[in-house]
């Protein structure tokens, strides 16, 4: 049994998917496994994969004969696979060379590990981040600004997942399961040092017209997103105007340790993505007079 699983949905991937691959192979440690999910491709990405996985036994494919989605994708791989951890890898993405040094003693003070993500869009213009890292303490609160966790960096610890039901269907189900697990007690750090190079394209979802509001009616992600206000605040995010939040959020910010944690959520707090659900109307609540 292997002791790490990189799990990679696919769709349409044949020109970006064997550079995930092999960039991944050359990555990941001896004791690793990379399972693929064929999400009903209609160009050649199963031809792809399956001749890289006829010259390596480290390499699986999983073929799924209708189109369920990126994160149905990964819990059909989750359930299919037994290893101590999982890591999470994108089809159109570059595995970084350093990306599994050390993870095992990275992870040791939580249950999920992120990096920064270095973006790119024709190599070699390549956008490396600033230091921005989390501890497992300012994490809850990190989250409730805006997701800063980049998927494709994912290294979890298996028991901290939730099994074959992990991902929730809807727009930004990786976002909504943060929020969740955050909610729940699961530990969770960010890295400084960026671990993949993140392909920007006009296929990926994120580009979509209308994604935005799509992510802002999507009902678990609200429903997570509450109840990690009410973890962390111990109220109803139904109850708070955003302004409120801000400022509830910014005391317990001053409360943490970490001056490093404090640097870095104060900068989150004040960057023009923050809190990006307050746009739909209700959000995270109006009061009564407001209506």
């Amino acid at each position: 049994m292997p002791r790490l699983t990189v799990i990679m949905p696919a769709w349409n991937a044949e020109s970006t998917i064997r550079a995930a691959i092999r960039s991944t192979l050359r990555a990941m440690p001896r004791d690793a496994e990379i399972l693929v999910y064929d999400d009903a491709s209609t160009d050649g990405t199963r031809r792809v994969v399956g001749a890289v996985a006829d010259r390596t036994s480290r390499v699986s494919l999983v073929e799924g004969s209708v189109n369920v989605g990126a994160g149905e994708a990964r819990n059909q791989l989750l359930a299919r696979s037994d290893s101590e951890f999982v890591a999470a890898m994108d089809a159109d993405d570059v595995c970084l060379p350093h990306r599994f040094l050390a993870y095992r003693r990275q992870i040791s003070g939580s249950h999920v590990l992120f990096a920064p993500i270095a973006r790119f869009e024709r190599l070699p213009r390549v956008h490396i981040p600033r230091p921005a890292a989390l501890s497992p303490a300012a994490m809850p609160a990190a989250l409730l600004v805006l997701n800063p966790v980049p998927q494709s960096t994912m290294i979890a610890r298996r028991d901290a997942l939730n099994g074959g039901s992990t991902y929730r269907r809807g727009h930004a189900e990786d976002y909504e399961l943060w929020l969740r697990l955050a909610a729940s007690d699961v530990l969770i750090s960010l890295t400084s040092v960026p671990t993949v190079a993140y392909r920007h394209h006009p296929e990926q979802s994120t580009s979509q017209p209308g994604y935005q509001q799509q992510v802002r009616d999507n009902e678990r992600l609200i429903e997570s997103y509450n109840a990690l206000v009410s973890a962390v605040l111990g109220t109803d995010a139904r109850h708070l105007r955003t302004e409120e939040l801000r400022v509830r959020l910014e005391v317990i910010v001053g409360q943490l340790d970490s001056s490093r944690d404090r640097k870095h959520l104060r900068r989150l707090l004040s960057s023009r993505w923050s809190f990006p659900l307050d746009a739909t109307s209700g959000f995270p609540s109006q009061h009564p007079d407001d209506q």
